[in-house]
This record gives C-alpha cells, structure tokens and sequence, in this order.
C-alpha cells in the first residue's frame, strides 16, 4: 500500500488525478510526476498528523492545563481540537507546496484535499490521545472523555 492510498476517500487515486490530462501525454507525464513527488514524501505527510494529533493533545493535558485557572472547562478542549485541525492542514499544505509545486491544473486542489484529510486524521488523533489521557493518564484537565 502507497501512502497516499490513505487519502484515495477525499484526493482519488494517481489515475483519477491523471485522467483529466489523458488527451495531452505530456500533460500526462507530468501529473504522474506531481503524484509522485507527493507519493515520495507521503511518509512524512502521514507523520504530520500523527505527530500534531499526539503533540498538541499533550499540550493541552501537559503545560496547558498546569497553568492556574484553565482547566475544567470543556471549550477549552475544544479549541485545542481546532488548533490541532487548522495546523495540521497549514503545516500540510505548506509541506506540500514546498515537496511539489503544483504547476498543473488541479494540483493545488489535490493539495488542498490531502491537506484536508490529513487535518481530519489529525483531529482523530487529538481525539483517541484524549480519550486515551482522560481515563488512564494524570491530568488536571477536565475528563470529557472519561467513561
């Protein structure tokens, strides 16, 4: 498995992305090569999300809620669970933009789609972190999670 097949559910498929250029073959190559750029760098594309899910739940429940008067309220949370999306998709697109320059059309809203799913793996991440935290790990914060 490719690491972009992760993303097939939002961004398609390499075919689907190369389709649109099908009458043009050098059009063609080049969306083949734009897709691969990405597959190369598709490890640390996966990295982000898991990376920015733990680490900003870990900011949250760790140096966050250590601080006098910011626990105990479940916006809180919430608000870290939309800094951990936002992030993410920055943090992606601009990972992207930088791996593959996107020169074709459509590329960019390819960008934009893996971005978009990658801050949704993300904010599942900060998610499981939580539930994970809340019920077996200390915190001061409050245990929306805890079952």
């Amino acid at each position: 498995m490719k690491n972009l097949d992760f993303y097939k559910w939002i961004a398609g498929s390499a075919n689907d992305f190369a389709k649109q250029f099908y009458k043009n073959d050098t059009l063609n190559d080049k969306a083949k090569e734009f897709w691969q750029q990405l597959e190369g760098s598709g490890f640390i594309i996966l990295a982000i999300f898991v990376v920015l899910g733990i680490l900003l739940a870990w900011c949250y429940y760790g140096p966050y809620n250590e601080k006098p008067g910011r626990h105990y309220k479940p916006h809180n949370w919430l608000i870290f669970m939309l800094i951990t999306f936002v992030t993410s998709f920055a943090t992606t697109l601009v990972f992207e933009y930088i791996v593959a320059t996107p020169k074709l059309d459509g590329a960019f809203m390819l960008e934009v789609k893996i971005a978009l799913g990658n801050a949704i793996y993300a904010t599942l991440v900060y998610f499981i972190t939580s539930f994970v935290w809340c019920n077996w790990l200390p915190t001061n914060a409050y245990r929306l999670l805890k079952f």
